[in-house]
């Protein structure tokens, strides 16, 4: 396990500098919110169309070599990206197909991530081994955008893509040293429609599992595209620039290794009532853009929203492995990232092209109003709210 931390931590750190560096290159390069709008829609619309197949092979094949393989494609990709930005300007067309790329990578590298970590750490462990993992991930979102911000006010947006391509490769080498898994046991050879059967009954069968997953396809739809699409334009107008934006997403980050931190030694009874009442803080950080509030607050938005999603994200991933057979575990995964992030390319693209038209502020406020009632509706639910940990400290 301290090899497969070591790895992620590694290559989170680089992966959180890139939005940052990303987004002002497209803006630096005339293409505008649309431009940007474009270059995260197609970063995600691999992980939709190719997520349940990683699913599937992450159940087939040894997880290990799944992450190995991603780690390097990465590296390289990111690596071939910083050279185009040193020698000139990069057209929108190859921003997309590099962000796809990194897609195409995370479709493979989540459903292997969350099917290795029940084979490293005993049933009582999973949760402390989740908010590692969500610390890791935290850290990289407080000190990743910040320095990103940094480096690309101080130098070129290429410096923090060539650290990232390294990132993914140092990342390479200590998932080398994480022990070899066995795929995980099957009664019987079956082929890949089968497979996508059996993840799907697995999945529609839980009640708790697809209504949290239908509120984040509408969460991905309209409240992260509006915050990461409108944020950077906003705090270029005036909040700073990349430097603000970067501090921003920094306090975005610093809320979660908050979170992290308490979640790996509270373990509550209810856990997905305690995580949806986490993905309220949202409503704060689009509140904050919405109103034009000062750069402090809006980076305490960006804290409090941080802080939710950290401690929804290590509950909701406990939850998936405590509930689900590990032989099925990675599809189902793959099923829960496919139904949430199918909507989220189209919502880049919607928010891009309507914030002309509609306004900032609109689109802000619709958002704000997803939070709300999609939260009120799961909670409302009894699957939801009485789902125990046996585990629970409290």
């Amino acid at each position: 396990m301290r090899n497969l931390l070591a790895g992620f931590y590694t290559s989170v750190l680089g992966s959180q500098m890139t939005p940052v560096a990303l987004a002002f290159a497209v803006l630096a390069s005339g293409y505008g919110v649309a431009g940007l709008g474009l270059v995260l829609g197609a970063g995600r619309l691999p992980v939709v169309a190719f997520v349940l197949i990683g699913g599937v092979l992450a159940d087939r094949l040894p997880r290990r070599t799944l992450l190995l393989i991603t780690d390097v494609v990465c590296g390289v990709s990111q690596a071939v990206l910083a050279v185009w930005i040193f020698t000139g300007r990069v057209p929108l067309a190859a921003l997309m197909g590099f962000a796809a790329i990194d897609g195409l990578c995370s479709a493979f590298f989540r459903p292997a991530l969350a099917g290795i970590i029940p084979s490293l750490n005993e049933p009582g462990s999973l949760q402390r081994a989740n908010a590692l993992i969500g610390f890791g991930r935290s850290v990289g979102r407080l000190l990743g955008p910040a320095t990103g911000g940094l480096l690309v006010a101080a130098f070129n947006p290429g410096v923090v893509i060539a650290f990232d391509a390294a990132s993914y490769l140092i990342s390479a080498l200590f998932v080398l040293g994480v022990p070899r898994d066995a795929p995980a046991p099957r009664s019987r050879p079956t082929g890949l429609i089968a497979d996508l059967r059996e993840g799907w009954t697995e999945f529609r069968s839980r009640r708790w599992l697809w209504t949290l997953v239908a509120q984040f396809a509408l969460i991905h739809l309209a409240v992260l595209p509006a915050y990461m699409v409108l944020g950077p334009q906003i705090a270029a107008d005036g909040l700073g620039g990349a430097r603000g934006w970067g501090l921003i997403l920094g306090g975005f980050g610093a809320g979660a290794v908050v979170a992290g931190l308490v979640m790996a030694r509270f373990t509550p009874h209810y856990p997905l009532r305690t995580g949806v009442f986490g993905v309220f803080g949202f409503v704060l950080a689009l509140l904050t853009l919405a109103v034009s509030a000062p750069l402090p607050v809006v980076i305490a938005g960006g804290f409090a929203a941080g802080l939710g999603m950290g401690v929804f994200v290590t509950l909701w991933e406990t939850s998936l492995q405590a509930n689900v057979p590990r032989e099925v575990l990675s599809r189902v995964a793959a099923y829960d990232w496919f139904g949430s992030l199918v909507t989220l390319p189209l919502g880049y693209v919607l928010v891009g092209f309507a914030a002309p038209a509609v306004g900032v502020v609109p689109l802000l406020v619709i958002g704000i109003v997803v939070v709300i009632s999609t939260s009120l509706a799961v909670l409302a639910l009894p699957d939801v709210r009485n789902l125990t940990n046996p585990q629970a400290t409290t």
